[in-house]
């Protein structure tokens, strides 16, 4: 599962330096189902959104007296630092946890190299997004676009000469 810059943590420590809390900086408490403030402040659930999205929010009071206020706090009107999150914050934060380690990022970092090329060839191909609805539907419709990109990399092998060279000695011929 990918993470977004504001579930990564920060570098350094944030007493030692002046950057912007993220949304790593608070610590997820399941069994209260809130967020602890680096201040010590538990930013509770206030709503659930559409699509499971869940807003949490601090008190005004302990926001305004809290020394980061200033930089977590993005709110004109004074209101508490609010955090949305889905039901997936416990993947995210296991998820956080392994690309923390070595082995982890080196094996991640073999994907810039096999997948996405391959994503970006299709988008450059002309691909740029579904043209039907429904999970069963889009899985067909993404099937046919990686079978006629595999289809393109074999007959370009060919004509190459990488997959038959005497074929390939032909085309060049003709």
């Amino acid at each position: 599962m990918a993470t977004d810059r504001g579930e990564k943590a920060g570098k350094g420590d944030l007493d030692e330096s002046d950057r912007r809390l993220v949304k790593a900086d608070f610590r997820y408490d399941e069994e209260r189902d809130g967020f602890h403030c680096p201040g010590g402040q538990l930013l509770t659930l206030k709503t659930t959104r559409a699509q499971g999205q869940r807003v949490y929010q601090g008190e005004v009071q302990a926001c305004a007296s809290c020394r980061y206020h200033r930089r977590y706090c993005r709110s004109k009107s004074g209101a508490a630092r609010t955090i949305t999150s889905d039901g997936q914050e416990p993947l995210r934060r296991a998820m956080n946890e392994r690309m923390s380690r070595p082995d982890s990022r080196a094996l991640y970092a073999r994907r810039k190299t096999i997948v996405e090329p391959v994503f970006g060839q299709i988008k450059n191909a002309g691909f740029r997004g579904f043209g039907l609805r429904g999970k069963a539907r889009v899985a067909a419709e993404f099937s046919l676009v990686c079978a006629a990109h595999t289809l393109k990399k074999i007959i370009l092998a060919t004509v190459r000469g990488e997959v038959c060279p005497e074929f390939g000695k032909r085309a060049a011929l003709a």
